[in-house]
C-alpha cells in the first residue's frame, strides 16, 4: 500500500473532513518535536539525551508491534571515547625554526580506531589528492617513518590508502583543510571526543589504526609554505610523485579514553507471504546527532538536530506504521543507528556484527538527508550506479513523474557499511527541483530552514512537512516496488 493511500484510509477513518496527509504530517511532527527538544541536549553519542531518544523509538516499535532485533529493540554498540585534551598540539620544524600549533584552533584530531590516538613525528610528503595518493603509493618511495599529506578529505580511498600506508610504516596522515568555513564545520562536528568501535569491524575509511590530522589553514600554510608546489599536488588528481615538503612535524595526542554506552535500535515486521519472510528490506536512520558544542552568536550550544536526523527517524516510523497496517510479501528491517556523526560507528557495527543475515537482505534504503522545506521532484540515488537498487529507484521516481539521477556509495552516511560489503543499498538524497517552487523562493526557503549542523537545525512550528511527507513516501514505494520483485 502506497502511504498516501494508507493517509487516505487513516483520513476516512478519522472522519472525511480530515486532510489525508494531516495523520502522517502529525506523527511526524510529534516524533520531530520530541527528538529535538532540548531535553535531549542534542543527542549526543552515548549521552543521556541520546539514550532517551531509543528510548523512545523502541516504544514507538513495541506500540506497532513489531519484533524486536536482538534480545530487545535495544542493540547494544562497544563504544569507547578518545576525549582529546588541551595538552594536545603540534610542531612543525624547517631549517631550525620550530612553530607549534594548538588543538581545535589549527587543527583537529580525526576520527580513527583504537590505534589512531598516540604520538607521532616524522617529515611530511605531499601526495596530492587521496586518489592520487592511493594510486601512486608504488612511485612514492620509501615512506617508512614519514608523514603522508593529502589535499581532499579521504572517502574511499581510504580503503587502499590507509592500510598500505600501514603496512609500509607511515606514521600518520595530515588532511590538509586551508578553507576556514570547511575546517570550522569539521570543529563543529568532531566536538571534544573520538569515538571508536571496541570491536573488529575492518574500516579504514572511518576506523583507520593510524593516526589523521586535519590541518585548519594556519597549519596548512606552515606545512605548504615556500615548497615547490604544482597543481597536481594541490588540486588535480593526476599526481605521479610525492614531494617532500622539507619539515618535520610532531603531534602529541593527549587523550582520555572511556567506555561509552551506546545502542542502535531495531524492529522487524514480519513479512505476509511464508515463502519470501525470510528475506528483508531494511530501512534506516540515525538518531543521534551532535549534542552540545561550540555555542553560536546567540550563545546557543544545543545542536539539536531536527533536520539531521530527526527528521530521518520520523520519516522511517511512518513507513514502520504505514507497512504495519498491510505487510508486504518480504519482511522490513527497521534499524536506527547510533553514531553516524562521529563516524558512522552504530552501522558500522552492526554491518560487521549483523543481527540477520546479510545476504537475505534485497535492499537496504537509508533516510538521512535533512528536510526538504517542499515537495522534491528529483532526486539523487547515492549508491545506485553501483546497485540494481539504484535502477528500481530509478524507475519507481519515473513512475510518480519524477527524475532520480544515480551515483556511486560513499562513506557519507549509514548505507556506507552495507554498501562496502556487497548489501545493496542506497541513500535518497532530495534534490534542487521542488514542486511550484523556484529561483527566489527556493534560496528563500533554503535560507531559512537549512542549518546543517548548527545549533539552529532546530524544531520549529512553521516548518512546512509537506517535503518530508514526499521524501517518506518515495522511500515507501521503493520498498515495495523490491517486494514485488
Amino acid at each position: 500500500m502506497r502511504l498516501t493511500a494508507f493517509l487516505v484510509a487513516l483520513g476516512t477513518a478519522w472522519g472525511a473532513a480530515l486532510p489525508a496527509q494531516l495523520p502522517v504530517t502529525l506523527a511526524m511532527r510529534g516524533h520531530t518535536r520530541f527528538l529535538a527538544d532540548d531535553l535531549l541536549a542534542g543527542r549526543g553519542t552515548g549521552t543521556h539525551g541520546e539514550r532517551l531518544a531509543a528510548a523512545y523509538i523502541a516504544s514507538q516499535l513495541e506500540r506497532l508491534g513489531l519484533e524486536p532485533l536482538g534480545p530487545d529493540y535495544l542493540l547494544p554498540v562497544p563504544l569507547r571515547a578518545a576525549r582529546i585534551n588541551p595538552g594536545t598540539q603540534a610542531t612543525v620544524t624547517r631549517a631550525g625554526r620550530t612553530a607549534s600549533f594548538r588543538t581545535g584552533d589549527d587543527f583537529l584530531v580525526n576520527t580513527g580506531g583504537a590505534g589512531a590516538f598516540h604520538d607521532f613525528r616524522g617529515s611530511v610528503l605531499l601526495a596530492g589528492t587521496p586518489a592520487a595518493a592511493a594510486a601512486n603509493l608504488s612511485a612514492f618511495g620509501d615512506f617508512r617513518g614519514r608523514i603522508v599529506a593529502v589535499t581532499g578529505t579521504l572517502g574511499t580511498a581510504a580503503i587502499t590508502l590507509v592500510p598500505a600506508l600501514i603496512s609500509g610504516g607511515a606514521t600518520g596522515v595530515v588532511v590538509l583543510v586551508p578553507d576556514t568555513a570547511q575546517f570550522d564545520l569539521f570543529a563543529r562536528s568532531r566536538g571534544e571526543e573520538r569515538f571508536f568501535v571496541a570491536a573488529d569491524v575492518r574500516d579504514p575509511v572511518w576506523q583507520p589504526d593510524l593516526p589523521v590530522l586535519l590541518a585548519g589553514p594556519a597549519l596548512t600554510a606552515a606545512l605548504l609554505m615556500g615548497a615547490p608546489l604544482t597543481r597536481q599536488l594541490v588540486g588535480g588528481d593526476s599526481a605521479t610523485t610525492a614531494l617532500d615538503l622539507g619539515r618535520e612535524l610532531q603531534v602529541h595526542i593527549d587523550v582520555t579514553i572511556t567506555d561509552v554506552a551506546a545502542t542502535n535500535v531495531g524492529g522487524l515486521l514480519c513479512g505476509s507471504d511464508p515463502a519470501k519472510r525470510d528475506q528483508l528490506i531494511v530501512y534506516t536512520a540515525h538518531h543521534d546527532h551532535l549534542g552540545v558544542s561550540a555555542p553560536d552568536s546567540s550563545g546557543d550550544s544545543i545542536y539539536n538536530g531536527f533536520s539531521d536526523n530527526a527528521a530521518g527517524v520520523a520519516m522511517v516510523l511512518a513507513i514502520a506504521e504505514a507497512l504495519h497496517a498491510s505487510p508486504p510479501p518480504m519482511s522490513v528491517a527497521f534499524v536506527f543507528f547510533t553514531g553516524e556523526e562521529r563516524g558512522l560507528l552504530g552501522s558500522t557495527y552492526l554491518a560487521a556484527h549483523p543481527p540477520f543475515p546479510l545476504d537475505r537482505v534485497r535492499g537496504l534504503i537509508n533516510l538521512d538527508a535533512g528536510a526538504p522545506p517542499a515537495p522534491p521532484r528529483s532526486w539523487r540515488i547515492a549508491g545506485g550506479s553501483d546497485s540494481p537498487l539504484g535502477q528500481v529507484a530509478a524507475e519507481v521516481a519515473a513512475q510518480a513523474g519524477w527524475t532520480a539521477a544515480l551515483s556511486a556509495a560513499s562513506p557519507n552516511s549509514d548505507y556506507w557499511p552495507f554498501a562496502a560489503r556487497g548489501v545493496p543499498a542506497v541513500f535518497i538524497i532530495p534534490g534542487n527541483e521542488w514542486d511550484g517552487i523556484n529561483g527566489e523562493a527556493q534560496q528563500a526557503l533554503r535560507k531559512r530552514w537549512d542549518h546543517y549542523h548548527q545549533a539552529t537545525d532546530a524544531w520549529h512550528p512553521e516548518f512546512p512537512f509537506a517535503g518530508l511527507a514526499r521524501y517518506a513516501d518515495f522511500a515507501l514505494r521503493l520498498g515495495l516496488a523490491l517486494a514485488a520483485r
